[in-house]
């Protein structure tokens, strides 16, 4: 795409053009979408489980692709068969894999055991929804509980009752979260050194002091194995020495 907005082309001939095979892809892909995103929203989400059992809520929990687990169901729709990975654009393929494998344990082994666990009374809401919901399970109404300058009245939260989430929208939640903290914690464990040891060596060549400079460029050594990263740093400090 960066390739086709930035870069002439020359027409083939009998062929196309980066930017015509773009427009062309786009027009089809806005024209398809138009299906399913208005005029026939049902080719997101075909759920023969539903059709077979209409009037089982458990069926509905199970085979619903938009208010339940989406067992079975058919998609025609790319965007909802490619939800799951978040992001429009290609990704490598190990990283679809982790997302991919994330999203079947957090959807079809988490949720459903902790559901049909009642854990923490999660019969009482939908399994799946990003709505808010009261211990009753009517939908939470956020008006009842801000003010006029849209902050939280804790005297009115606890007299309205406190805020519950859907089983899958609360894990959901927990995976951000974690997913946060855990980029964090890859940094330090797989890089934690070269950071100190990179502001360490810049503020070594402001001061151009030989000795620590020596000392450091050979921790960086010691940790990175890079032989010509070292005499690239030792010929800088030299020159500037000279």
């Amino acid at each position: 795409m960066y390739r086709t907005l930035h870069e002439t082309d020359q027409r083939p001939k009998g062929g196309m053009t980066r930017t015509q095979f773009f427009l062309i892809a786009l027009t089809c892909s806005f024209a398809y979408y138009a299906l399913p995103g208005y005029l026939f929203a049902m080719l997101s989400s075909l759920s023969w489980v539903c059709w077979a059992w209409p009037n089982s809520v458990t069926a509905q929990q199970i085979g619903s692709g938009y208010r339940g687990l989406g067992v079975g169901a058919i998609a025609l729709d790319w965007a909802a068969t490619s939800s799951y990975l978040l992001s429009p654009l290609a990704t490598p393929f190990f990283a679809i894999a982790n997302i991919f494998v994330g999203f079947i344990l957090v959807m079809y082994v988490i949720t459903p055991i902790a559901y049909w666990n009642n854990l923490y009374d999660a019969k009482t809401f939908p399994v799946f929804s990003s709505k808010f919901f009261q211990a009753n399970g009517q939908q939470y109404n956020i008006n009842q509980v801000i003010d006029s300058k849209f902050q939280l009245n804790e005297t009115a939260y606890e007299s309205y009752g406190h805020l519950h989430l859907s089983t899958f929208f609360a894990f959901t939640y927990g995976v951000g979260f974690a997913a946060l903290t855990a980029t964090l914690s890859h940094v330090t464990l797989y890089h934690g050194w070269y950071i100190p040891l990179n502001v360490l060596l810049f503020c070594c060549k402001l001061s151009v002091n030989m000795s620590i400079c020596v000392l450091i460029s050979l921790c960086h050594l010691m940790i990175n194995s890079q032989l010509n990263y070292f005499f690239s740093q030792m010929y800088y400090i030299v020159s500037m020495e000279s």
